[in-house]
């Protein structure tokens, strides 16, 4: 399916093909160019980020083309997500040059009818609390804020952290105890760092768990080649002894990056938030949660 507008004859929106993944990394650098937080990513780091972690789904992805020229994108991945199958936007870019012309309500307007026919039943996405511009657009497409998140970063040289209280064993583990672990955090996931969505793509994260006293205590899922924090969790009997931030210590010593961070932290999980600030980690940036509802009413 492919959709013109008379009043831009030369723009079409049309579903994304891997064969446009070239346009698709070039479209992103100059989307992002005059972005707050700048994306430097190469084209590895770029099909690492959206192809392997993102998982797009290419056909219910928009791409708006000046004949063969890409001006704009919408990456969709569709997972399970709070319990609804979900069309999580994981990246918007307009080219400088197309700004103004509504691509991404046009985006949306193609999108929507291909999400209703996979049955889904949401689409969520993240954006910036201070880019006013975009939440504006998105509130006037039917997203509502549903959740704010603090995002969080360390590039302070090497962690020091003192000797925890308890003998610690930290080594990786093949695969995750979800049932475990969910036992162990206070908070739950945004979708891209949900079980499902980390499921999907173990080959590119490292999971570890530290031992005591004979039994598992606490667990980490990080990405190493980019430093960053998927999912942390302690067991609330044994916090406060500097379980949590020897995971961290291990984490960066085992990192190609060493620079981490961690994002989309509920601003209502104060004792995660805590233990971040307590380690040097700084506030870099705070984003909603959007939600549009595809349930009939």
């Amino acid at each position: 399916m492919e959709r013109s507008y008379t009043e831009d004859a030369k723009l079409h929106i049309r579903s994304l093909k891997p064969l446009d993944l070239n346009d698709m990394y070039i479209t992103f650098l100059d989307s992002f160019s005059d972005y707050k937080v700048p994306f430097r990513l190469n084209k590895e780091q770029f099909v690492r980020k959206f192809v392997e972690k993102l998982k797009i789904d290419f056909a219910l992805s928009a791409g708006v083309f000046e004949q063969n020229s890409m001006a704009g994108f919408i990456f969709s991945s569709i997972n399970y997500y709070e319990g609804k199958l979900t069309a999580y936007n994981g990246g918007t870019g307009v080219r400088p040059a197309y700004r103004g012309r509504s691509l991404t309500t046009r985006m949306y307007e193609y999108l929507i009818p291909l999400f209703k026919a996979r049955k889904v039943k949401q689409c969520v996405l993240e954006v910036l609390t201070e880019n006013d511009r975009a939440i504006w657009v998105y509130e006037n497409i039917g997203f509502r804020k549903a959740k704010s998140y603090k995002c969080f970063k360390y590039d302070s040289g090497k962690i020091r952290v003192k000797k925890p209280s308890i003998d610690l064993e930290i080594f990786t583990v093949k695969h995750p105890n979800w049932h475990l672990y969910d036992r162990f955090s206070d908070h739950k996931p945004s979708f891209l760092d949900s079980t499902r969505m980390i499921n999907d793509n173990l080959a590119s994260e490292t999971i570890i768990e530290t031992h005591a006293e004979g039994q598992c205590i606490g667990y980490a899922i990080f990405q190493p080649a980019f430093g960053r924090i998927s999912q942390l969790g302690i067991s609330p009997g044994y916090r406060g002894m500097g379980v949590g931030a020897n995971l961290i210590k291990y984490i960066q010593e085992t990192s190609h990056q060493k620079i981490l961070t961690v994002i989309n932290i509920d601003e209502e999980a104060t004792s995660a938030l805590e233990f971040y600030d307590q380690l040097g980690f700084t506030n870099q940036l705070n984003q909603y949660e959007m939600v549009l509802s595809l349930e009939e009413s």
